[in-house]
């Protein structure tokens, strides 16, 4: 791929996100408006359960493929492509088989209430399902395939969930039903994930360099193992807070806190974006020991997700009780959590890509250590201050834990690893796009209160600035890899 190429699929795969992250809001919305908070608050904490299963299933798998195929390829070993994916399948599938048996052995004797243990036994079949789609996924992004690993991820998928939400709400909900509409669609696009990895395999699989170091089973597997721990903590780092706000608080507050969940989450969809998007090409500078093209796209990857980043946060802070307003009747009482959650963020953003640079770099021992650093902060806080604070407790231990991992990260990659940014660029994005949403939002809010109308104008006087920033930022990637 040319690196023109690469910037085009990096707009590509930008633009599925944040197509993603407005499917997403409409499911929520949806949700909340057909079935309650109280159902809503028991679908998160299954969907919660789910992906953190599905993660801890995959053992790392499809990030060990995404660092190892585009380092073979970039060895000239692509007869080793192969080898790699055939390691990697079985242990998942095995294992994603296994807990599924036991999942629905224990719906099926009547464990669970009747809901609840249907909900189960769907969960399980889709269990199976995601791992495998995961690691297609990985395959498509090791190949640099990212734009289609994101339409499939981030339009596919969500919008056949809305659409199955929306016939659910219009046929008389269920917490069975909701749950299907939610699972059903992995299978679907776990057919269109396998077409789409056929298609992206490479035509020729020959050794141009045979003396090259080619595919090692024990590195892969000693470096997936660990980032399977780590991605099944960060699951949990995600979804902690809302189990444990539906244990303390019950389904309702569940609902209400999973609701600022997923509009916070909307914005770490952009972080994901960009370990997606600089994954290969950080594994492919480090195989070769390139460190200022390692360097330059960290830099420029962590300048365009405060571009994108920092006025969603800002405007979550700003705004939380007319965006929770929208989803419904006793949903604004989240909006001192999104406040406190959205400013944390602001931090966390600016460290940039740097879960990608450990990754790439063979430090996944490094992450998980981060990971497991803040779920003892997470889950110390959550059970000290839930019971006390509420879900305003909860927001308080997410963000601690958040702050932990992205400090941790940050320290290790500019003292360990060498890695430092051009805070220049950086710290010019941030003061554009930030402090013109930061004005805007404090003018809106002033004169229009926590409004609807307010927002709807905030928005439309943010978004052309940030839209520009972006695009010189996507300019400058463009000419400066083409020269």
């Amino acid at each position: 791929m040319s690196r023109v190429g690469g910037a085009r699929s990096a707009a590509l795969t930008f633009g599925f996100v944040m197509a993603g992250a407005v499917m997403a809001f409409g499911i929520t919305l949806s949700m909340t408006h057909g079935s309650g908070a109280a159902d809503a608050g028991r679908l998160f904490q299954l969907t919660a359960i789910l992906a953190i299963a599905t993660t801890a299933c995959t053992v790392g798998a499809d990030v060990g493929l995404v660092r190892t195929l585009p380092s073979l390829a970039a060895r000239r070993r692509s007869d080793q492509l192969r080898t790699a994916v055939r390691a990697a399948a079985p242990p998942p599938v095995i294992v994603s088989l296994l807990v599924a048996l036991t999942a629905g052995v224990v719906a099926l004797v009547g464990a669970l209430e009747q809901d609840t243990g249907t909900a189960v036994l769907i969960l399980g079949t889709a269990l199976v399902a995601g791992t495998i789609l995961n690691l297609c996924f990985g395959v498509l992004r090791g190949l640099h395939k990212v734009p289609w690993f994101s339409f499939l991820q981030n339009v596919a998928l969500p919008s056949l969930r809305w659409a199955g939400v929306l016939i659910v709400i219009w046929l008389g909900t269920s917490l069975p039903a909701l749950t299907l509409a939610w699972c059903l669609p992995v299978i679907v696009v776990l057919g269109f994930a396998l077409i789409a990895a056929k298609r992206a395999w490479p035509d020729s699989e020959i050794a141009e360099e045979p003396a090259a170091e080619g595919f090692d089973k024990k590195q892969f597997w000693g470096f997936s193992s660990a980032r399977g721990v780590t991605a099944m903590i960060e699951t949990l780092l995600e979804w902690i807070d809302v189990l444990l706000v539906g244990v303390f608080l019950g389904p309702v507050a569940a609902g209400v806190y999973g609701v600022v969940n997923r509009c916070v989450r909307a914005g770490t969809m952009l972080d994901h974006t960009a370990r997606m998007v600089t994954g290969p090409g950080i594994s492919a500078a480090m195989a070769v020991k390139d460190f200022g093209s390692t360097n330059r796209i960290y830099t420029v990857a962590t300048a365009v997700l405060v571009a994108a980043a920092w006025p969603l946060y800002l405007t979550l802070a700003l705004h939380g009780r007319a965006v929770l307003n929208l989803f419904g009747e006793g949903f604004e009482s989240g909006h001192t959590a999104m406040a406190i959650v959205s400013l944390s963020m602001l931090f966390v953003v600016s460290a940039g890509g740097v879960q990608s640079i450990l990754l790439m770099a063979g430090r996944s021992s490094w992450q998980l250590g981060n990971k497991f650093s803040a779920l003892i902060v997470a889950v110390t806080l959550n059970l000290l201050l839930i019971p006390v604070w509420g879900i305003t407790g909860a927001a308080v231990a997410w963000s601690a834990a958040l702050l932990t991992d992205a400090g941790l990260a940050l320290w290790q990659i500019t003292t360990k690893l060498g890695i430092r940014p051009d805070l220049g660029l950086i710290l010019r994005t941030g003061a554009i796009t930030g402090g013109w949403t930061l004005l805007v939002g404090l003018v809106t809010v002033w004169f229009g209160g926590g409004t609807v109308t307010a927002l709807l104008v905030h928005l439309a006087l943010m978004a052309p600035v940030v839209g520009w920033v972006l695009l010189r930022l996507a300019r400058r990637s463009t000419v400066r890899d083409s020269a």
